[in-house]
């Protein structure tokens, strides 16, 4: 007899893979992407992501005074 089979049926099952939906992620992107808050895109901000469930979400960090100035020359 397999006592090794006989134990792996009664053992406790693996706890699945969950996915943090607080953590983002910086994300380059060359194409545009739907924001969260559905504002416009700005050129100067970066973009993070988050995988919700099956479905990639995308959020855009305010431009700073600097990236402002730097952008208009």
């Amino acid at each position: 007899m397999d006592f090794a089979l006989l134990f792996k049926l009664f053992r406790k099952p693996k706890q699945a893979k969950v996915t943090d939906v607080t953590l983002w992620h910086k994300y380059e992107t060359l194409l545009p992407v739907p924001l969260v808050d559905g504002a416009a895109r700005n050129p100067s901000g970066q973009i993070w992501r988050r995988l919700n469930g099956v479905q990639w979400e995308y959020k855009q960090d305010p431009e700073t005074i600097e990236e402002f100035d730097a952008r208009q020359y």
